[in-house]
């Protein structure tokens, strides 16, 4: 083998290398970026769960609320009158 075919078969191998390189590099920045929006994602998710669990917390309050309600206004049915005691449990004042 001649040294000029020689030194092309070196700079064919060195372009390789040095592409091969630089992919494996763009790849290692891309699992970066990739573990950094994971990161982003998963402290989103945390949030998101925690604003589920408060909003299930309200639905269950209200739920039992509204129950309350509809049992006070179910007994009170006949008379179109609420009696007084009942807006202390309600936690609010009805007027009559």
């Amino acid at each position: 083998m001649s040294k000029q075919a020689k030194k092309k078969r070196n700079t064919k191998s060195n372009n390789y290398r040095a592409k091969q390189k630089d992919y494996i590099n763009s790849l290692e920045n891309r699992v970066e970026e990739l573990e950094k929006e994971n990161t982003g994602f998963r402290i989103k998710e945390s949030g998101l769960k925690s604003e589920i669990n408060t909003l299930s917390e309200q639905l269950n309050y209200f739920q039992g609320f509204m129950n309350k309600m509809m049992s006070l206004v179910y007994k009170n049915v006949s008379s179109n009158k609420v009696p007084n005691n009942y807006s202390s449990d309600l936690g609010f004042d009805i007027e009559n």
